[in-house]
């Protein structure tokens, strides 16, 4: 089985003084899914996942997957500022 890994960016994608959390997925070298979450005020909470995901894999993409991808982008922006 391949290493599942998860690369995690902070930048300031659309130059906005607001920075995105980029999410990178990769089994073993190869890239399966990209997503960033932003924030829709610009004031430092996170609440935009910008592209659609099944975070936890149970075959849809809905509120839940976005709650999981906004909770570790809280967690990111904690840990990498």
């Amino acid at each position: 089985m391949a290493a599942k890994e998860i690369r995690i960016s902070i930048e300031d994608l659309d130059r906005d003084s607001s920075p995105e959390v980029l999410f990178e997925f990769y089994s073993g070298k190869e890239l399966d899914f990209s997503t960033s979450v932003s924030s829709s005020l610009k004031n430092g909470r996170y609440d935009k996942v910008d592209v659609k995901g099944d975070a936890d894999g149970d075959g849809d993409f809905d509120a839940q997957d976005d709650e999981l991808f906004i909770q570790l982008a809280k967690a990111a922006v904690a840990l990498l500022k």
